[in-house]
């Protein structure tokens, strides 16, 4: 880009020292190059949107503490205590069913395993094991729960120990060798039916 002194030369305008000076510095006092106009336009730009952003941001911080004008902060902290209560109920109430459904899946397969057949029993097993002074819950399995229920079984008997099965076992086994015998003893003769005319009366 051409400078005031060249464009003044090639206009046929001779300056001595002094004046190109004085020159000079009128135009740089009062006058901006192209570069600089450019330069000074993209920091507006970049100012005006900057600006646009944040009025929009407070547009929205506005509308925000608008529509909490006329909330009570108490009050909403209790509104928001409240829910938090209500979640962490929820959460403890559903946990509290998924370890009962556990444990009583737990309790019917040992019941199974054993031939605990009653469902009074099982039910008042399951209550007594279960219940606040039952037995302890721990990875998955009540502790204890094979001595308890041999004790319970030994007042009550509602399945077959180990040594009563196998008792019933060979007692059947036995049964099973045992020779049969069979009555081959004929029937009583039945006496033979009277065929005789039946006497005429005169």
């Amino acid at each position: 880009m051409k400078n005031i002194e060249q464009i003044l030369k090639d206009a046929g305008v001779e300056l001595t020292d002094e004046q190109k000076a004085a020159v000079n510095k009128g135009v740089m006092e009062n006058y901006k190059t192209i570069a600089e106009f450019d330069k000074q336009s993209k920091k507006l730009e970049a100012a005006e949107t900057d600006r646009d952003t944040y009025k929009g941001q407070l547009d929205t911080a506005n509308e925000t503490l608008e529509k909490f004008k006329d909330i009570d902060p108490d009050k909403q902290a209790a509104e928001i205590e409240k829910y938090k209560k209500e979640a962490r109920e929820a959460r403890e109430e559903s946990d509290r069913k998924i370890l009962q459904r556990d444990q009583r899946d737990y309790l019917n397969a040992e019941f199974d395993k054993l031939g605990v057949e009653s469902p009074r029993f099982r039910d008042s097993l399951m209550r007594d094991i279960m219940g606040e002074d039952g037995l302890k819950w721990k990875d998955g399995a009540f502790m204890g729960l094979s001595d308890y229920l041999a004790k319970e079984n030994e007042k009550d008997h509602f399945y077959q120990t180990e040594a009563e099965k196998a008792e019933a076992e060979a007692k059947e086994k036995a049964a099973g060798n045992a020779p049969k015998f069979t009555d081959k003893s004929e029937s009583k003769q039945q006496p033979a039916k009277d065929t005789s005319p039946a006497p005429v009366i005169f």
